[in-house]
């Protein structure tokens, strides 16, 4: 899956996402880049949550899981707030937008 593909699929589900407290999704990383390898690379998404709906860690590994199905491929998800600032200025600078 290449990371059209990936944004594609992420925006048909985008009302059931934001419904569950994502307000903006960004993918970042190998696919952001176009350098992943299918085989071993996991898809990186970095959210803004809804800080009005109370988020769980049982209600983000939903979300995760959520995800994972949709695009049947693991996922890591990260909060973009709690990202330390090293790794939050590399995701941001090649993050591309999802919704």
């Amino acid at each position: 899956m290449d990371r059209s593909t990936i944004i594609a699929k992420l925006r048909e589900h985008e009302a059931e996402l934001k419904a569950s407290g994502v307000e903006h999704l960004s993918l970042f990383g190998s696919y952001a880049r176009g350098t992943a390898v299918q085989a071993i690379s996991d898809v990186d998404l970095m959210a803004d949550f809804d800080r009005g709906k109370r988020l769980t860690l049982f209600s983000l590994s939903g979300l995760r899981l959520l995800i994972t199905n949709i695009l049947e491929m693991p996922v890591d998800l990260a909060d973009r707030r709690v990202l330390k600032e090293q790794v939050k200025a590399r995701a941001e600078r090649e993050a591309v937008l999802v919704f």
